[in-house]
């Protein structure tokens, strides 16, 4: 009887046994189920994240391919869809798909305001999509964005930069018109340095220093407060310059200028510009230029033509910045206003096959006080402009190209080096063109030495109005300005105020271009 209850109590451990192993799998399955489940779930939400980050860069991609269009003059159609495109942001791939639609519609006009600043800006709306999907889970997210394209003609600027801008100048200068960079702003001199201006732009930070050097500058550097009209200086008596590094600059900026300095921290945004592969021979500019000179050949919509006698001729000059003799395309505007083959759509095209960066030979326009109508000359190589320029009956005018250099009304090809001794000058045209970058101990010349000068300008003056732009770095011309061989002019230098006018700008004037976000919302 004893062995049987025994027994009965061994069968019923067992049971018992078997009872919680198999409760203990059941929690086990249930808790390794549930980590699972949470698991896929987080994998599922991180993916989301992801797509719904790559669906974001997509919406940013359009809004840059939007803007970069209109800067470079390519066609915009009104609707597009463009291809998938692979995109990687931080621990995730995929691709995306953008479209973009014309919310005004293709038949009507952009809509045109005129900002308190005083700058004419041409509006339209878009609706941005860009649809993402995830590489590794398949997940989709489209997002959706209304946008307003804005759109200012860039000799609306008195200087319009695209990288860092310096304004170092060693004698007294006084600059008037709207100033905008789209990276760095310094200031600095060993004299004065006046901004009479009520509008100074930086989409980055702007210093009241040299950006090569620790050097310390000596001078004062003022800007126009645009409430009071009264010029206030950066640096007053012994206190830190207020500029940037300073930590009440968001809101000291403000109160010393009344408005006309900003910079990033106050929302300026960077605007799209041309890029250099627009003065290419194949870029926009050549691509619509009815009159082209190549080498030593005219041709008016691709046909040869003959030009008058003399009008195109080379010659051979010492140039010290680039430390080389170079070789010139000249073209003699007296003769060309005459003939019967000035550009009717104002844009002239000129180029040499033999210019590279190791011999930097170029344009150079001679006797052009007169120009025979409004004219925009392009060159991707570098280009010179002997004498007065357009000082006589003004007409609209510009120059873009690699790198603008100005030879005085005094000189002279076969001149020494050391007697080339400049007479007072004028020219009028809004120039673009491009610079060297500054580094540590290797300044670019600045704004001041934006046009390049190769003569002894000593107590001389050069009188220009116009615009300065500067949107690439010098593919060919890439001699740096401290090779002397020259000293600096008085500068007489102001923004043309008849650019305030559309209708006074040169022909192909280039836009300057933001996209403003209005709406966002998410469609899945």
């Amino acid at each position: 009887m004893i062995n049987l209850c025994r027994a009965n109590q061994k069968g019923f451990t067992l049971v018992v046994a078997f009872l919680i192993a198999m409760l203990l799998s059941i929690l086990i399955a249930a808790v390794i189920g549930r980590g699972i489940a949470e698991y896929t779930l987080a994998e599922r939400s991180r993916a989301y994240l992801e797509t719904f980050y790559l669906a974001e860069a997509g919406l940013t991609q359009a809004a840059y391919d939007l803007a970069y269009y209109e800067a470079n003059q390519i066609p915009v159609p009104p609707d597009l869809s463009g291809s998938p495109v692979s995109v990687t942001v931080p621990g995730a791939s995929g691709t995306v798909q953008y479209v973009w639609v014309d919310l005004l519609g293709a038949e009507n006009p952009d809509a045109l305001i005129i900002d308190p600043e005083g700058l004419n800006y041409y509006l339209r709306n878009y609706r941005l999509s860009a649809t993402a999907t995830h590489n590794k889970f398949g997940t989709q997210v489209t997002v959706n964005q209304i946008i307003c394209r804005s759109r200012a003609y860039i000799f609306q600027f008195a200087v319009f930069y695209e990288d860092d801008l310096e304004i170092l100048p060693g004698p007294g200068m006084t600059f008037s018109g709207k100033i905008h960079s789209n990276h760095d702003i310094y200031l600095g001199t060993h004299n004065s340095l006046s901004i009479n201006s009520n509008y100074l732009r930086s989409a980055a930070r702007i210093f009241n220093r040299r950006k090569d050097s620790s050097q310390d500058m000596n001078g004062y550097v003022e800007i126009l407060n645009r409430i009071t009209m009264i010029m206030r200086r950066m640096k007053i008596g012994q206190e830190q310059p207020l500029d940037c590094e300073r930590s009440d600059w968001e809101t000291e900026s403000q109160v010393r200028w009344g408005g006309t300095v900003k910079s990033s921290v106050h929302g300026v945004n960077s605007l799209a510009a041309p890029d250099v592969g627009s003065i290419q021979p194949d870029g926009y500019f050549a691509q619509n230029a009815r009159l082209k000179i190549i080498d030593s050949t005219a041709y008016v919509d691709g046909v040869p033509v003959v030009l008058p006698l003399g009008t195109i001729s080379t010659a051979t000059f010492w140039n010290v910045r680039e430390n080389k003799n170079i070789t010139v395309t000249d073209i003699d505007m007296s003769l060309l206003n005459t003939s019967e083959w000035f550009p009717s759509n104002g844009l002239l095209y000129v180029t040499r096959t033999d210019s590279s960066p190791t011999q930097p030979n170029s344009i150079r326009f001679k006797n052009g006080s007169t120009l025979a109508g409004p004219l925009t000359i392009v060159s991707n190589d570098p280009l010179y402009i002997q004498g007065n320029y357009n000082n006589v009956d003004k007409k609209p005018a510009s120059v873009i190209c690699d790198a603008v250099n100005i030879l005085s009304n005094n000189w002279n090809d076969s001149t020494p080096l050391g007697d080339r001794v400049a007479t007072n000058t004028e020219a009028n045209a809004a120039f673009i063109a491009g610079n060297n970058t500054t580094s540590t101990g290797d300044y670019n010349g600045g704004l001041e030495n934006y046009p390049r000068f190769l003569e002894n300008w000593s107590g001389k003056v050069f009188k220009y109005r116009g615009s300065f732009v500067g949107l690439w770095n010098s593919q060919l011309a890439q001699g740096r300005w401290d090779r002397g061989g020259y000293s600096p002019p008085n500068r007489d230098w102001n923004y043309d105020t008849d650019f305030n006018n559309s209708n006074n700008l040169p022909p192909f004037t280039p836009y300057a271009v933001e996209t403003i976000p209005i709406a966002w919302w998410k469609s899945n």
